[in-house]
């Protein structure tokens, strides 16, 4: 750490985390309108579905983090 308290993230890092990030998005939408659209209200997504989505997403984005523990960022070899 630097002396006045600044930290340097490594670019391969940041990239990283705006990935997680995006994805996590991505997945929190995309299950939200699969919730809304089995619900009583198909056209409507609630702050519910999202509570619930966000659960789910946040199970993929652990799966999705998994598979990029290599040094680099990508996916390790099977």
């Amino acid at each position: 750490m630097e002396r006045n308290g600044a930290i340097r993230i490594q670019a391969e890092a940041a990239e990283a985390l705006a990935e997680w990030k995006e994805f996590f998005a991505h997945q929190v939408a995309l299950k939200a309108k699969e919730l809304a659209r089995h619900s009583s209200q198909p056209g409507l997504i609630t702050l519910n579905h999202y509570r619930q989505a966000a659960v789910m997403a946040a199970q993929s984005l652990a799966i999705e983090v998994q598979g990029t523990l290599s040094s680099d960022g990508r996916p390790e070899a099977a």
